[in-house]
């Protein structure tokens, strides 16, 4: 019997998403699958794909709807289909499904959609909203599979797409720090803090929905709080979170360290980990943080209560709220008997999120689906 062959489609994206991405294709068995990417990444991940044996197909396929670039898009996945010949199409996010899904309609795969974030069409006009959803619901229908990244996740397909409940299994994203580089970070030392001085930091795209925002804020609340704040990730809102440090004169307490990768190195350096997230699929840097021992202060959004139990392996707050980040990162900062024990379950709680368990669950998946 030959290899299964497995079509990856995905957009750019630089967050869980990508990390989910990497560590699926890294681990599927070679010796059992043939692994095709179709993406939009940078060139070094594309580099890293093809040096562990995977066919790449590099188009953009963009974030938000164009008819004129999306139909080329389609075209050009049909091609793919038609040359590489997958036993299964397996697309993340709301973009890539939604392409991929057109373009494979009525062709002979069996097609895989992992969801990773919830629905949004803000920004998008009533008439285009109501086409895509009505495109959506004959899209679904004909999906063989659906992978939810959180139990959160899965129930707002159920009640807002009205996808069969047996059509979806959650499968929790893994710990992965392989692609990670490892470095000697020490921020107090490179930004000359003091040592008896405490680090908050967060990793995060810098979107509105992600709530850097609120940390601003929170640290503004904190200014006689011996604290300085650190938050690694990039993105289109920077800019004006830069603005809103510089106005509320917190330049020399809080900084935006723009991408980096060397994350398990920077976690290294916190005393209290903060993800303000106004909506979060899942939170993989809250896992990644509790993995590293890291005590964790979070919103009680989307996946991450399925992470975190409030006052057993972190605190959650609710979203938009500063002020309650403001009191739980105190509380965190006065008081280390509560950071270690808090720390000490929260590390003790990741084993749940390792990559054979993710990776034994994508096997049943794609041999349920060859042997239908």
């Amino acid at each position: 019997m030959g290899k299964m062959k497995v079509l990856q489609i995905v957009r750019k994206s630089e967050g869980g998403m990508k990390k989910h991405l990497l560590s699926l294709v890294r681990l599927l068995d070679k010796d059992k699958y043939e692994i095709a990417v179709l993406c939009s990444f940078d060139k070094k991940t594309q580099e890293y794909l093809k040096k562990l044996g995977i066919a790449v197909y590099d188009i953009d396929i963009g974030d938000g709807i164009s008819l004129k670039k999306d139909y080329r898009t389609i075209k050009f996945i049909r091609k793919v289909v038609n040359e590489f010949k997958p036993d299964i199409v397996h697309m993340h996010g709301a973009k890539a499904s939604l392409v991929g899904r057109v373009a494979c309609f009525a062709m002979p795969v069996k097609t895989v959609v992992t969801v990773h974030n919830f629905a949004n069409y803000n920004n998008m006009s009533f008439y285009k909203k109501k086409l895509l959803l009505s495109l959506t619901k004959i899209l679904d229908k004909k999906t063989h599979q659906f992978i939810a990244v959180s139990q959160a996740l899965k129930d707002d397909l159920v009640l807002n797409q009205n996808v069969k409940e047996n059509k979806i299994k959650v499968v929790y994203n893994c710990i992965d720090i392989s692609f990670y580089e490892e470095t000697t970070l020490n921020l107090k030392e490179e930004f000359n803090l003091p040592q008896d001085s405490f680090i908050v930091g967060s990793v995060a795209r810098l979107i509105p929905a992600k709530g850097v925002q609120d940390l601003i804020k929170a640290a503004s609340i904190l200014k006689n709080v011996n604290a300085y704040f650190f938050v690694a990730g990039d993105g289109p809102f920077r800019e004006e979170l830069q603005k809103m440090i510089d106005s509320l004169n917190l330049k020399d307490r809080f900084f935006l360290l723009g991408y980096r990768n060397d994350i398990p190195s920077f976690l290294r350096n916190l005393n209290v980990f903060v993800l303000p997230s106004h909506e979060e699929g899942f939170g993989i840097s809250v896992i990644e943080a509790l993995s590293e021992g890291v005590p964790v202060v979070a919103t009680k959004v989307g996946g991450i209560p399925e992470i975190i139990q409030d006052g057993v392996e972190g605190i959650l707050v609710e979203k938009e709220s500063p002020e309650e980040l403001a009191k739980a990162i105190e509380k965190f900062l006065k008081d280390e008997e509560l950071r270690k024990n808090i720390s000490l379950r929260g590390k003790e709680s990741v084993g749940k999120y390792s990559c054979n368990k993710m990776i034994e669950e994508i096997y049943k998946i794609y041999d349920t689906l060859k042997g239908r």
